[in-house]
């Protein structure tokens, strides 16, 4: 995932620049790639027990659990770094994410925008430091010095939901908190006057947690993580419960034309996207299935649902009625044969009564 760059900070008079730790199937600046699906629409997902990743979504590490009201992510031994990410890519748009973040030294917890040349912006949560949140962004997977804030805020991060919402258009990148502006960035100020480093390509979400405080990280990134990880004091959980994308550009597909990076070179293909006819036959809830139905297919399951119960009470009584004659005909015949051998026995009992009194006289 990732990384917040301190070392970059701390080393910034020695380092001027440094390669953010991020990857790309396709490098768009030096190849030919393929085009990214457009996601082309708006959507809310709510994740919990019920309501689990569709196909929109991937998981690339690791693996994802649920509880009843959220998605979970959860580091239990060392190097768990559990993250997934979509199927599809928005140029420009709005992102709001519902996250409790995982607490604990060593432990990160991010949301990141990324695209195919590395352009990047991110919330980041240390687990030790349940005030703070922290944006950043990367331009071609560049790290540069003060691209990075933190942030101080109300409540806590670890311990509630708040909603982080992105608003990144071509003229600016804004980050907020359960409605609070915390920054703004333009493009003329992104790092330079000719906003060469704002990111402005096709982006994939990416949601995730890793142990920046394991002993093989560099020391200046377990610093920033908050110091080493204790992975006995696990596990370290993170919480998604709702995540919301609005896709500003509306098509199919995005495709770079030539190699320049920057959002005047992206083509936006016309037509449908493959992830909004997916999210358009997404499994409704019962519950939701019935609330969207019609007055008259309500009435006509519930007469159906009465006529089944009739039949059902018919084949009871019958069974019933059915199960009693047999009962009533199976005691019959063991009445019969105890009375047989009844009476059996009491004309036996009388021939030995008779017997005996001949041989007393």
């Amino acid at each position: 995932m990732t990384r917040f760059s301190l070392l970059a900070a701390l080393l910034a008079a020695a380092v001027s620049t440094v390669n953010a730790q991020t990857s790309t199937e396709c490098q768009p600046l030096t190849h030919d790639c393929p085009a990214d699906p457009a996601l082309g629409t708006s959507h809310t997902w709510n994740f919990s027990s019920n309501s689990l990743l569709d196909s929109t979504w991937n998981v690339t590490n690791g693996a994802v659990d649920y509880t009843d009201s959220s998605l979970k992510l959860s580091i239990q031994k060392k190097m768990d770094s559990p993250t997934f990410k979509s199927n599809f890519y928005i140029f420009f748009g709005r992102m709001e994410y519902h996250v409790q973040a995982a607490p604990g030294h060593g432990v990160i917890s991010s949301v990141v925008l990324e695209s195919d040349d590395l352009d990047e912006i991110d919330w980041e949560w240390v687990g030790s430091e349940n005030t703070q949140v922290q944006s950043n962004y990367y331009g071609k997977g560049i790290t540069l010095p003060h691209t990075g804030q933190t942030h101080n805020i109300s409540g806590s991060t670890t311990d509630a939901f708040h909603n982080y919402t992105t608003w990144w258009d071509k003229d600016k990148l804004e980050w907020w908190y359960d409605g609070q502006l915390l920054r703004t960035l333009t493009y003329d100020n992104a790092t330079n006057s000719s906003g060469t480093w704002y990111p402005q390509t096709p982006m994939t979400i990416r949601v995730g947690m890793w142990p920046g405080g394991d002993p093989s990280e560099p020391n200046g990134t377990i610093i920033w993580a908050g110091g080493e990880i204790d992975y006995n004091a696990g596990p370290y959980n993170m919480y998604v419960s709702q995540l919301s994308a609005q896709d500003f550009s509306t098509g199919k597909e995005y495709s770079y034309n030539g190699h320049s990076g920057t959002w005047q070179s992206i083509n936006v293909v016309a037509g449908n996207s493959t992830a909004e006819a997916t999210l358009n036959t997404v499994h409704e809830s019962l519950a939701q299935k019935w609330a969207n139905l019609s007055s008259g297919s309500k009435i006509a399951i519930y007469a159906s649902a009465g006529g089944v119960a009739a039949i059902g009470l018919m084949v009871l009584l019958f069974c019933c009625i059915k199960q009693r004659r047999v009962g009533k005909r199976e005691w019959n015949v063991q009445n019969n044969k105890f009375m047989q051998e009844r009476t059996e026995m009491m004309n036996m009992q009388a021939e030995w009564r008779q017997k005996g009194y001949v041989e007393m006289k």
